[in-house]
Formats: structure tokens, C-alpha cells, sequence
């Protein structure tokens, strides 16, 4: 996935939510589509900062505690810098650094919040992306956790908001890293109805758009995974940027 074609595809995705009314204002994908295009971008990288993209779901799922939410607003962030890389590379393409003293970081989050009794309840996860070697528990390198500081306004107290819920920061579940095409695609599947979601998903520059991300940013995940048993004794053309990647991304992986 290039540079080019990543913002011709955000705005085709924001046309697409206003066109089926699940999004009010989709100004957070053309912000970042101009963002793709900055004169301070680096050639073979490509990144953006979407914030507050929010869609209005009007049916919620079955099964969603408290019974008597009627509706629900969930807004997507994502910040995401990434490099391009040859087909023939197992990398992981994400990029975390300081450059022109800004943090380019990894971050994926869904805020999800509706009204029970006139009070607000929110729900909150997110994809972090942690490599650090000296946690106390064991981290994937990207994970999904659910809970967090997105649970909380900033100035409410804790016990106040989690109630009695038990609230744990394990488990986290290891999952391949999301872009904002990605996590459009997340939502549509998980929270709006299938009969909506397939219509949408058979666009065509749909289909292209999400293969398309899923080959950059899930293909070298799922690749130096399957890599920890095959040993790719019959793919001499791959070439592993990291023999412990795999660990990485499943710590647990036995040897």
C-alpha cells in the first residue's frame, strides 16, 4: 500500500459513511487525507492522525448491558506512521520515533457511549502498540484491551464511573495492527447491521481499499506468525527483517 492511494481511499470512505448517514461530519478522514500529503513527510512513508470520527448507531447490538440503551455513539481515533516495504519483506511496518521534536506514535481506539436512565455509560478499547522488554506481564506487541482512561472523563473518579465492575487490564488479546480503513471496517462489522455492512462491503473501491490495508498491515503479521512453525523451508524468497518477530506479536509462542 503506497503513499498515493491511501488518500483518494479515506475520502472515498468518508463520501461512503455520509452517503449511508452513519457519520455526521466526516471532516476527521479529509484532515487526514490532506495529512498523507504534507511536505514534511519522508518518501516511502506514509502517516496520519484521524481524531474523533464518530458514527451514530441507531440499533444497538443484542446482548449490550445496560438493556434499556437505545443508541450509541462510537468514535474512532487512530494515529498510524508506517513504511512501505518490498512484497518479499516480513517487517513490521509500524514506525514509532521522534522526528522535528513531534512523537510519531501507534494508537487505535474506540470510545463507545449511550444513555441509560438519562445517565451516560461508556465502553472503551484500544490497540496498543507496546514492545518494551520489561513489563511486569507479558505484552504482545500490538494488543486489544478493553477498558482504560477512555472509560473516564478527566475529571470523574474512578469508583464513581467503573461502579462495582471488576475492571481488568488483562487479558490482551493479541491483534494485528489497524489503520483507519481497518478500523472503519472494525465498526461496520461489529456494530452496524449486515445487510448494511455487505452493501457497503461490495463496493468495489470498498474491496480494493480494505484488501489493500489488510496486505500492508496484516500480511507481514500473519506471515512471521505462520514463519514460527513452517521455518518457510519452500519460500526462499522471504526475507524475515527479525527472527523474533514472531514472539513478538505472541509471546507465548512455544519453541
Amino acid at each position: 500500500m503506497n503513499k498515493g492511494s491511501i488518500g483518494p481511499r479515506l475520502n472515498f470512505l468518508a463520501q461512503t459513511l455520509r452517503t449511508r448517514k452513519l457519520c455526521k461530519t466526516i471532516k476527521p478522514l479529509s484532515d487526514a487525507a490532506l495529512e498523507l500529503n504534507s511536505k514534511n513527510s519522508v518518501a516511502g512513508e506514509w502517516g496520519y492522525n484521524l481524531q474523533n470520527l464518530i458514527f451514530d448507531i441507531n440499533e444497538v447490538p443484542r446482548g449490550t448491558m445496560p438493556n434499556n440503551v437505545k443508541s450509541l455513539q462510537i468514535i474512532l481515533n487512530v494515529e498510524i506512521h508506517a513504511k512501505e516495504y518490498q512484497e518479499e519483506d516480513i517487517c513490521n511496518p509500524i514506525i514509532i520515533r521522534e522526528r522535528n521534536g513531534i512523537k510519531e506514535d501507534y494508537s487505535f481506539s474506540l470510545k463507545i457511549w449511550g444513555l441509560s436512565n438519562g445517565q451516560k455509560v461508556v465502553a472503551h478499547w484500544h490497540l496498543d502498540y507496546d514492545s518494551k522488554k520489561n513489563n511486569e506481564y507479558i505484552h504482545p506487541d500490538f494488543h486489544l484491551t478493553f477498558g482504560g482512561n477512555g472509560m473516564k472523563e478527566e475529571d470523574d473518579d474512578e469508583n464513581s464511573v467503573f461502579g462495582k465492575a471488576l475492571i481488568l487490564p488483562s487479558p490482551r488479546l493479541f491483534c494485528p495492527p489497524m489503520d483507519a480503513i481497518l478500523g472503519i471496517d472494525f465498526v461496520l462489522r461489529n456494530f452496524v447491521k449486515k445487510n448494511i455492512t455487505e452493501e457497503i462491503a461490495n463496493i468495489s473501491q470498498y474491496k480494493v481499499a480494505v484488501r489493500d490495508a489488510q496486505k500492508c498491515l496484516w500480511r507481514p503479521y500473519m506471515l512471521s506468525i505462520a514463519q514460527h512453525w513452517c521455518k518457510f523451508l519452500n519460500c526462499q524468497n522471504y526475507k524475515m527483517e527479525d527472527s523474533l518477530l514472531s514472539k513478538r506479536y505472541i509471546p507465548f509462542l512455544m519453541d
